[in-house]
């Protein structure tokens, strides 16, 4: 059972009783939480969400509410006809509301039309987790994986240096909580893990092919290039940019962590101090995203991994949330201005 207590108390209302100083709340129970994976057109529904996001908009009549909501099984649209104006002042991203409404279908996706909506007025006896979207792979066989990959590397540096991060109790355990991205790749907890360990999978495969390429340098590289997205990202109810990640990027944040982990090691050796922050400054291999372009055969080797697991990954999710519908199209993927094809009964070819 979900660690979000099916008796959530909402505060429905005040009132005052003759003689008393302070008003009394009076509660409402909600028997149980209805997750976004579970709606269907037609349904009425009172339940809580996340607000990932809110937009005020107008129209020929005045103004309307726009909203995505999501628990830890999805996200989705909503949309406010009534006293607009006045609800958006009350909310903000992340936070959680109690809403009432109904579920309809709109371009082909299904959207909310809000009765509704409220800000919960107590959020002490939920979990952000039952917010949050997971990793589909047990966080378990994430970290087993992993550890494996890393006991793999025989060069006497790059071990040291990972069991120096490995060893560190808030890196480590900022990392494998971290998501991959906000919105396109791995956009949910555990999700840098993933990504990472794909990434180290295809380079442990890839780099026998080429003799000259230093598989040890490049498994490192793996480990370490998304790792400032552990400080890029905060994540409770929803998963937002801190501070730092908007003004520093992840990038530059984990070339600091990973020099501070090597002034832990003073017999590294400055030639692969340079080659390592080299394959993280650079691993985005364009100028307009890096502050470097890729120069070594790991460099190059690591950009094209990393980037054709994103992509791969987020491709998939895509399709993924539509898969079951029997599709042979998704809806319009605005971070990539396309659709993208399924095939023809897509479904059933899956079930075979």
């Amino acid at each position: 059972m979900s660690a979000l207590r099916r008796d959530c108390i909402f505060m429905k209302k005040i009132r005052k009783e003759p003689g008393m100083d302070q008003p009394l709340l009076e509660e409402e129970t909600l028997s149980q939480k209805i997750y976004v994976k579970d709606l269907e057109v037609g349904n009425s529904i009172h339940s809580i969400f996340a607000v990932t996001r809110f937009a005020l908009r107008e129209y020929d009549r005045g103004k309307f509410l726009t909203l995505r909501l999501g628990d830890n099984t999805g996200k989705v649209n909503a949309i406010l006809w009534d006293h607009a104006e006045e609800t958006s002042k009350q909310l903000q991203d992340g936070i959680v509301v109690e809403i009432d409404g109904k579920v309809n279908s709109y371009k082909d996706e299904l959207q909310i039309t809000l009765k509704s909506i409220h800000p919960l007025a107590d959020c002490s006896h939920l979990n952000p987790r039952d917010f949050l979207q997971a990793s589909p792979i047990p966080q378990e066989t994430l970290i087993s994986e992993f550890e494996e990959l890393i006991a793999g590397i025989t060069d006497p540096d790059y071990h040291a240096l990972l069991s120096e991060f490995r060893q560190d109790e808030r890196l480590w355990g900022k990392f494998i909580l971290a998501p991959g991205a906000k919105l396109w790749h791995h956009p949910y907890i555990y999700g840098l893990l993933e990504h990472t360990l794909s990434v180290m999978k295809l380079c442990r495969l890839i780099a026998p092919m080429y003799p000259h390429v230093d598989s040890d340098l490049l498994i490192a590289g793996a480990v370490f290039h998304d790792m400032g997205k552990i400080d890029e990202f905060v994540f409770d109810f929803r998963i937002d940019y801190s501070t730092d990640g908007r003004l520093l990027g992840h990038t530059f944040i984990g070339t600091l962590i990973v020099e501070r982990l090597i002034t832990q090691l003073p017999s590294f050796p400055e030639e692969k101090r340079r080659l390592l922050l080299h394959l993280i400054l650079s691993h985005h291999g364009e100028i307009e995203r890096s502050p470097i372009l890729p120069m070594t055969l790991e460099a190059c080797l690591l950009h094209h991994i990393e980037n054709m697991d994103a992509q791969m990954a987020a491709l998939g999710r895509e399709m993924n949330n539509v898969r079951s519908e029997n599709k042979e199209w998704t809806g319009f993927v605005n971070l990539i201005q396309r659709y993208l094809y399924l095939g023809e009964n897509s479904e059933s070819e899956d079930n075979e």
